[in-house]
């Protein structure tokens, strides 16, 4: 887990055990709208982190899952993943 190949797909998985770093790889070029979902579901309490180039609301990424609880994240890129805008579509989810 951690890094996600973007050529890959849109919608991508992970239930860390430890702390994780993602990373975005292989996002397409500059001028092309893409965006992907993330849903994370914890098998024990973390702390994750994000590449500098995720910019979320206010600033700082939300808040890790507790552990079994799924988050699902969001991100956007519109210039070949210089930025990527991210958002905690949901929380807890059951």
């Amino acid at each position: 887990s951690g890094t996600l190949d973007l050529s890959t797909g849109t919608v991508f998985s992970d239930a860390p055990s430890a702390n994780v770093t993602y990373a975005f790889s292989n996002p397409p070029a500059s001028g092309t709208a893409y965006g992907f979902t993330l849903t994370v579901t914890p098998s024990a309490t973390i702390t994750w982190t994000f590449p500098a180039t995720a910019k979320f609301p206010g600033g700082t990424a939300p808040d890790a899952p507790a552990s079994g609880e799924t988050d699902v994240l969001v991100f956007f890129t519109l210039d070949g993943g210089t930025t990527y805008y991210g958002f905690r579509a949901g929380d807890a989810m059951a």
